[in-house]
This record gives structure tokens, sequence and C-alpha cells, in this order.
């Protein structure tokens, strides 16, 4: 899981309402653009990064920070953040900015139906707020992400970053984050089950009342029909609410890139097959992404379908946990291939044996989407990077080979931080030897 800052970069031109902004759209970069992520946008190491041929800074704004009691922004930290973005983009940065929505204030998490519930009652540890369903929350969002177009210098902007997590990505909370300590599903609060208090856009339970892993409902059977039906809505709805946020910042006048954060590679097509047959009771989640709403296959087309472009979306598995594994294998099955996206949903290949990087990349290719990737960060912190993942150092090497073989338009390292610090043991002269390596 993430709480620092996510990024990404940039390749190519595209004109956005009447004038050249920088973008991610070039379908087919010849080398990745290379940038960092939770750049502090600092002179010295701005003139470092630039003469070592980085263009790229990610800024993560904090909604807590900005906005701590409801109505106007607080005005030392608008002024702050203005400042740093500034700082970034006139160094000739390309910038990235990180909404800040999984950082809610405590004022939101008290308004009505603001937190996410399982069927059981039980609220995320990790304090997640429900963007997705519940009508209050979204509005304070929606009036942040107004403000927040209004108080940064947006038309300078390469993009902005919107999800829906505790981690800054798409998806709910994970199987076991619930204080109840049983595997939790995420769509339990009353606006998602009654339709009370919905979020426009959303639509609330096609099986009101009904628990994922229960045989029957209203006195009926349940088919693998019905709880595929289900999980549809469920993942679905992650995809409606990353649209509703790109059309409020569409509304604020924001025109340049929406940033879509997508972690792993979703549930797996035939692991969905198990799922849906056994009545989503936990049968076939490898790796908790049924119980997230992760469903990349699905997702891919309709976030290209959905989301107000132009849209990218922004890979952050690259050379996570499943790379480790998948390159260890005999044949190594890490790298991308040409024909994936052919080949990705062929019941006779065996994608499990693939990275999460490998997959999700397929599928984004296959729905026609501009991708950017980056790295989960080290082992150990709460960033993303599992205890099996490479260490950083490792990641430092070998992520920007990943990125450049999956043709990913740019690539940025997590985090800026660890370049300048002794104690990390990684410098920005490793990250650009790892650049220039071919």
């Amino acid at each position: 899981m993430r709480f620092r800052a996510l990024g990404a970069g940039l390749a190519g031109v595209l004109l956005l309402a009447g004038a050249a902004c920088p973008s991610y759209a070039d379908p087919a970069p010849v080398e990745p653009a290379w940038g960092v992520v939770d750049s502090a946008c600092a002179p010295d190491r701005l003139a470092a990064q630039r003469g070592a041929g980085l263009s790229v800074a990610v800024v993560d704004a904090h909604w807590d920070r900005l906005q701590p009691r409801p109505g106007a922004f607080e005005p030392a930290a608008a002024a702050g953040l203005a400042a740093r973005v500034t700082r970034c983009l006139d160094a000739g940065m390309r910038v990235v900015l990180g909404s800040g929505a999984q950082y809610p204030p405590s004022w939101v998490r008290d308004l009505p139906d603001a937190l996410l519930r399982d069927q059981h009652g039980g609220v995320a540890r990790t304090g997640g707020v429900d963007l997705v369903f519940a009508a209050a929350p979204r509005a304070a969002l929606d009036d942040y992400l107004t403000r927040l177009v209004a108080a940064v210098p947006a038309t300078r902007l390469t993009g902005v970053r919107v999800g829906t997590s505790a981690a800054g990505e798409i998806g709910y909370p994970g199987p076991h984050e619930s204080g109840y300590g049983v595997t939790s599903w995420w769509a339990f609060g009353a606006p998602a089950q009654t339709g009370r208090d919905l979020a426009p856009g959303q639509q609330p339970s096609p099986l009101p009342g009904w628990a994922p892993g229960s045989a029957q409902w209203e006195g009926r059977a349940v088919t693998a029909v019905d709880a595929g039906r289900w999980f549809g809505w469920y993942s679905g709805a992650l995809v409606e609410a990353l649209a509703a946020q790109a059309r409020v910042l569409r509304g604020a006048g924001f025109a340049g890139e929406v940033h879509l954060p997508v972690p792993g590679r979703g549930v797996l097509p035939a692991d969905r097959s198990v799922a849906v047959g056994s009545l989503l009771d936990g049968h076939g989640d490898r790796d908790g992404s049924l119980h997230r709403g992760l469903d990349h296959v699905a997702a891919m087309p309709g976030i290209a379908a959905a989301v107000p472009g132009p849209v990218v979306v922004d890979l952050t598995s690259v050379d996570d946990a499943t790379a480790v594994r998948a390159r260890a294998l005999d044949p190594p099955e890490d790298t991308c291939r040409p024909e994936d996206p052919a080949v990705a949903l062929d019941p006779t290949v065996r994608v499990e044996r693939w990275s999460n990087l490998r997959f999700a990349r397929a599928q984004a290719a296959r729905a026609g989407l501009p991708v950017v990737g980056e790295n989960p960060g080290p082992p150990g912190e709460t960033t993303g990077g599992a205890a099996d993942s490479d260490q950083e150092a490792e990641q430092v090497r070998r992520a920007p080979g990943y990125a450049r073989n999956c043709g990913l338009a740019a690539f940025t390292l997590a985090f800026e931080e660890d370049l300048h610090t002794p104690r990390s043991g990684v410098t920005l002269a490793d990250y650009v030897a790892a650049m220039l390596r071919t």
C-alpha cells in the first residue's frame, strides 16, 4: 500500500484547448521519459535531475492540509502547493499533480455514510472513505477538486491523478482490512445497498441485502449469473467513480490528462470464472484483486469508454514481487512480448505465470489506452513494496528495463527522496545508469 505520492512520466505532444501541452499519448514512444515520484521541487535537486536527463516531476497534493475545514482552501497551504508546482514547471519539468483525494480531512470522515463498510458492518483499518457510492463525501470531493484546479497553474500541468482507494489508486480496500478480521466486500453502506443518498451516476446493488457466498437471496437460489452480475456492478462502480472525478476536473477547466493509477493485474479470467461459479465465497481470489474490485479485463475498455479524455493508465507494478517470481521461472515470464494483447485472454495460455505488469499492460493495449508506470518502492514500507519484492537498489536497476521492454511512454521512480539521502543506498547516478542501459 502506498502512502507516499505516486507518479508518472511523459512523451509526445498533444494540442489541448488550442495550446501545445505536454502529453503521454504518443502510441509508440522510442524511449520512455524518466522522472521521479513525490518531488520536492527543490532547486538543487531539480538542477541535478534535469542535468541527468529527467523531465518529469510528480507532486502530490493533500486534501487534509488544503481543506482542513469545509469551505475555502487554507491560504498558506494552497500558496505552498502552487509555489512548489511552479518551481518544477519553471525548471522545465513536466508535472503530474496527485489530487490527494486519498488524504481526506477529518470532517469528511464525519459526513453521512462516509466510511466504507463491509458485509459485516466493519470499516477498513486504513480509513478508506466511500468515494464510490456515498453522495456526501463525493460532493465534498467534487468541491475540493474544483478548488484544487483553481489553486495551481492548471493550464501548465501535464496531468492530474485520481483514484478511489486509501493508496490513491483504483480499488476498494483489501479483503482483510476490516477490524473484524474477516474477508470483506466493501459495498454495504446504505447508499450502495438501498440507493439512499447514492452518488450521482451510480446504481444500487442489483441484489440488495445479498452477501457474497450466500446461496439464497429473497427466498430463491442464487446462480453464477447472479454472482457475476453482482461482481460486475461492484467492479464497474469503480470505473464510474473515476469518470465522475474526471468530469469534475473537466468542468473546472482542466483540459490536460487524467491519470489513473492501476495496481496489480486484477482478477484473471479463469479465476473470475471460478469465483462467480462459487458465488464469490472466496474461491478464485488469488491475490485479493477480487475483493478490491480489480477486473482489468473489463475495466480497461470501461475506462476508455467512460472517462473523458485524454486519459492515461499508470501501472504501479513495475518490478514488483510478481516480476521477481516470474523471472525465476524456466522460461522466464516477466517481460512483455508483442503477442501479449492477442493471447492474454486465451484460456490455454498460463497468464498466472506472468508478472502483474505484463498482464495489465496487455489489457491496456487491448483497450487502446496510453500507459506509463512506476515501481512499488522499497519493501517493508507502506509504499507497495512487498516483503518478497526486490530491494530498492535492485528496483532502481531493473525497473527502467521493464519500462522500456513493455513500451511504457514514461517511467517514474519511487521515490525522489531516496535518490538524495545516503541512508537509502541508491543515488541519482544509479538511476541514470539504469536509464542508459540498453
